[in-house]
């Protein structure tokens, strides 16, 4: 199963991982640089300073914060008079007021970012991470009420595809349970209930207009793409790519894609970022390397202020181009899409294509996430912390990070503005949910009806006619009305997205079941 941006049940987003743009992911490979492997043992030593006793510390003026944190658990966990009986609810209690205490410390740095994983949560991301999950298979939102799971579309050769589910399908129950949300159920843990071992099984009641049916599934490992491609204009050739996350495969499943519509003839390329929360750094230098012909994809800004920059990766480049894989600029004019929902790893890579001139973007204000994290695994199975660990700027040098107050208001726009906005309507959104529930696999049919793609079309067209791209409006300031877009408030989610709102944090943003 996959993650949604509401955390959902998506097969295509597989979010709910470290992915998301700034994610470093050097930290969970061993073959990487030394100190990278020292750091979690140095940092789980310090989060684990809690849990030894306080005659071990003594003396120590600086742990005393500890010692008293110890202590009033140590209190908590002995003396509280009415803790769960049930011997499962009283190890979950305890947990949850452990993991309380840790989330409350890592709550006063004031980084939305910077947060710790329970074992569950740092296996559950790590699985979305890597594109592999047991579940159904299939892409979920919430409906429009907001009230209950909606399948989005099952994911190919999947137990959702075999059996035949649509868009627009409602779960309504899950093993028999209610799968309403609400303040004590979400659509996280409507998730949960579906995803389990392999070779389970696990019941659900599906609502398709007014006619309900069970159905029961054998939870299957599930390979999430994160890639859909075709031909959106066959007469002009001009080729369609949707990137829904940057996932550890994201960008040899582009190489993929791409090489497929190029024997299809294709001459020009509309490529769809929007609503995508980001992912893995070394992906997205990946990636931007396809489209740039040399420097810098981004900068990194470390915790001593200097900067460095992440390259395009000239061999791999190189060794593309000779095979014909590679779009360059001035070859195959580019259409990149955008919107509020489009972050970190996502704003890598369309700032990059932006400042290198190797692309027009057309959309809206993406989300202005211009942080890295570092996922640092504690040891003996104790989960992860997520830290933010630099800052990252375009090619260009652009500071596109937004900035918030502590009530969450926008205090300095970020995000990257494309060349040409655009917003699509709640109309717009509803018209493409309408054909897609006609036609349930026909993407390219649905995405006729979107103004955006309407409008890449027109301008490759021109483009390849020999006219020049209109005057870019990512200089003009904006007006005043227009503000909201930096959280996507203002962008309606539509037929390709994994959920209804941008992302808060890199690892929640899309679903898989």
């Amino acid at each position: 199963m996959v993650r949604s941006v509401i955390k959902g049940i998506a097969a295509t987003s597989l979010v709910g991982a470290a992915f998301f743009s700034g994610f470093n992911f050097q930290i969970l490979q061993g073959h990487k640089e030394d100190v990278l492997r020292i750091t979690p043992t140095l940092l789980a030593a310090r989060l684990s300073e809690a849990t030894r006793p306080a005659a071990a510390k003594a003396g120590s003026s600086d742990l005393s914060p500890v010692d008293t944190y110890h202590s009033v658990l140590e209190k908590i966990l002995s003396e509280y008079g009415t803790p769960p009986s049930d011997p499962k609810a009283l190890a979950t209690w305890r947990n949850k007021i452990r993991y309380a205490g840790i989330d409350g410390m890592l709550l006063a740095i004031g980084d939305r970012y910077t947060e710790y994983w329970n074992p569950e949560e740092f296996k559950r991301n790590m699985e979305d991470t890597q594109g592999r999950f047991f579940g159904i298979g299939a892409k979920l939102d919430v409906t429009k009420d907001k009230k209950f799971p909606m399948i989005i579309e099952p994911i190919e050769n999947s137990p959702a595809w075999r059996a035949k589910l649509k868009p627009g399908d409602v779960i309504v129950e899950v093993d028999g349970k209610s799968a309403l949300l609400s303040d004590q159920q979400h659509l996280d843990d409507v998730i949960k209930r579906i995803k389990g071992e392999e070779g389970t099984k696990v019941k659900l009641t599906l609502r398709r207009g007014t006619e309900k049916k069970d159905y029961v599934f054998t939870r299957e490992q599930v390979n999430s793409p994160v890639i859909d491609s075709w031909m959106q204009d066959d007469t002009a050739k001009i080729g369609y790519i949707r990137l829904d996350l940057f996932s550890e495969e994201a960008d040899v499943q582009f190489g993929i894609a791409f090489e497929r519509l190029q024997k299809q003839g294709m001459k020009s390329l509309i490529f769809d970022m929007r609503n995508n929360p980001g992912g893995m750094l070394h992906v997205a230098q990946d990636l931007g390397s396809r489209f740039l012909p040399s420097g810098p994809v981004t900068w990194l800004k470390e915790k001593n202020g200097q900067m460095r920059s992440l390259d395009v990766e000239m061999e791999k480049r190189q060794a593309a181009h000779a095979a014909g894989r590679v779009p360059t600029v001035g070859k195959i004019p580019t259409v990149v899409l955008i919107n509020g929902g489009s972050a970190s790893a996502s704003e890598i890579v369309s700032g990059a294509i932006q400042d290198g001139g190797a692309g027009f973007l057309i959309g809206t204000r993406s989300f202005g996430k211009g942080l890295v994290q570092t996922i640092i695994p504690l040891q003996d199975r104790e989960g992860a912390v997520k830290i933010t660990t630099q800052r990252y700027y375009t090619r260009g040098k652009r500071d596109i990070n937004t900035f918030r107050d502590e009530s969450g208001t926008v205090t300095k726009l970020g995000g990257v503005k494309p060349d040409m906005v655009l917003t699509e309507t709640e109309k717009d959104i509803e018209t493409q949910w309408t054909a897609l529930r006609d036609k349930p696999f026909d993407r390219r049919y649905a995405a006729k009806f979107s103004p955006q793609i309407a409008k890449g079309v027109e301008l490759l067209k021109a483009r390849m006619a020999g006219k020049p791209w209109p005057k870019s409006e990512k200089d003009i300031p904006d007006k005043p009305e227009k503000s909201e877009t930096v959280a996507g408030k203002k962008d309606p989610i539509g037929p390709y997205a994994k959920s209804s709102s941008p992302p808060l944090t890199t690892e929640t943003d899309s679903t898989d079941k």
